[in-house]
């Protein structure tokens, strides 16, 4: 649950940065993660995907790592404009919101599962310092407060490089996966969920998955809050 700090904090910043629907931009109550519109718009497209890979084409066939998967919503409209102000308007709540989402299709799919912790997609120390947090780490800490898993952001961290993952083309991409790299750390027999906030290729989180799984993880599971087609 989030401390009562944590909620008095909320309250007070509302009074100087009103809070606002990071899909729509509209202000909302200083409790509330979305507006009420914009919860009825978003499409959840849970049903529609592949349990193991997540995504509604699936990829299973290219070979992945991870051993399933929960993503709720379809990468586009209402979504791309909350996940873009994850990323870029440093509005936190689409990153809580969707944390949410996962964890209620977990509780409710995966209640009998146990993992030991939850790794959030590592970012580069130069992105870190230019947005200010990983939105990858605002959704873990949702699942975290939801069923009760430790976060831990000190497994997997990733290199310097110029782009961002999202936007690049699959060779790019590719190439640009070899950046993630992980400590030196035994995982023998742990179940670890790794958590993103958009799967394209898949190539980043099965990166991730990979290195867990080589580190000796004997369960990898994949949380994110939206899919999307590969460009």
């Amino acid at each position: 649950m989030k401390s009562k700090k944590n909620t008095a904090l909320k309250f007070i910043l509302d009074i100087f940065y009103p809070n606002r629907c990071p899909c729509c931009g509209s202000f909302i109550k200083w409790d509330k993660l979305i507006c009420s519109k914009c919860h009825k718009a978003i499409n959840i497209v849970y049903d529609k995907t592949c349990k193991i890979c997540g995504k509604e084409i699936c990829i299973c066939s290219e070979g992945i790592f991870y051993n399933g998967a929960v993503i709720p919503l379809r990468y586009g409209d209402l979504c791309r404009q909350g996940i873009l102000s994850l990323k870029k308007g440093n509005n936190k709540n689409f990153g809580e919101y969707t944390g949410k989402l996962i964890s209620s299709i977990m509780l409710k799919e995966h209640n009998d599962e146990k993992f030991d912790f939850i790794i959030p997609v590592p970012m580069s120390r130069t992105s870190m310092r230019s947005r200010g947090y990983n939105q990858a780490e605002v959704i873990s800490a949702e699942i975290s407060d939801a069923l009760n898993i430790p976060v831990r952001n000190d497994i997997l961290y990733k290199k310097d490089t110029s782009s961002s993952q999202h936007f690049l083309g699959r060779a790019a991409q590719k190439k640009n996966i070899s950046a993630i790299k992980i400590n030196d750390i035994n995982l023998s027999g742990k179940s670890i969920i790794i958590c993103d906030d958009v799967i394209t290729t898949g190539s980043t989180v099965n990166r991730c998955a990979g290195l867990l799984k080589s580190a000796g993880a004997e369960k990898v599971f994949l949380a994110a809050s939206a899919q999307s087609k590969m460009k």
